[in-house]
């Protein structure tokens, strides 16, 4: 695949899993957009809204990069012919992420669990940074935010390292972040609209179908290699 082909379907990922993203995240970007400082105008709450979004692609980016540089250290150990394992890897995990997100098998929880130990780290240094009377404190509360643990974060991580580099690996990263801004950045003002549409069984049931689509495709055009 090309650069822009990953990148595109890297954005259509991370589009189809905001909606785990409203139904499991929504009240933490909700109480985001309350901690803000009293005295801030109403105008205010979508720039930071925009701002702690900005500060999880950043944190995105630097996972991304780190994905990369490991994954290509790893692929140069691995046989240089025949199909990418990493890539076939990361076909198999958006195939575990269409049962996650459906809700038929909660195969990642195991993933969250792992990650939830680097977030009993970080999860204090929030405290800083509210209430949140300043961009540079909403940016910063973004970047810690985008390290809470989270099987549709750790499913594109490995998508990451077959990228090729770290620089691949964080535009990956970020492709994948912006699919998901819509959705989070929406939520102040339809949190209740769009976590009924989220936690629909439909809608959940459609959106793992496209995701395991498309895991299925990627490891059809790896084996064909």
């Amino acid at each position: 695949m090309t650069l822009t082909q990953d990148l595109t379907a890297a954005l259509a990922v991370g589009f189809m899993g905001s909606l785990h993203c409203v139904g499991m995240c929504g009240g933490i970007s909700t109480a985001l957009a309350t901690a803000t400082a009293p005295g801030n105008h109403r105008w205010q709450g979508l720039g930071y809204q925009l701002l702690y979004s900005s500060g999880r692609l950043t944190a995105y980016a630097c996972a991304g990069a780190l994905a990369g540089l490991a994954g290509a250290s790893l692929e140069q150990r691995l046989p240089g012919h025949g199909p990418s394992y990493l890539r076939l890897f990361a076909g198999i995990m958006m195939i575990l992420l269409g049962f996650y997100i459906s809700g038929w098998w909660k195969v990642l929880n195991r993933l969250e669990r792992a990650g939830a130990r680097l977030w009993k780290r970080i999860a204090p240094l929030t405290r800083h940074f509210i209430p949140v009377d300043h961009p540079g404190k909403a940016l910063a509360l973004g970047f810690l935010w985008g390290w809470l643990p989270c099987g549709l974060v750790y499913s594109a991580l490995t998508w990451s390292l077959g990228a090729g580099g770290a620089g691949r690996g964080a535009l990956l990263m970020v492709a994948f972040g912006c699919g998901t801004v819509p959705a989070m950045v929406s939520i102040g003002s339809f949190t209740h609209v769009l976590a009924g549409f989220a936690r629909a069984a439909a809608t959940r049931a459609a959106a793992a179908l496209l995701l395991m689509g498309f895991g299925v495709w990627t490891l059809i055009t790896q084996l064909q290699h």
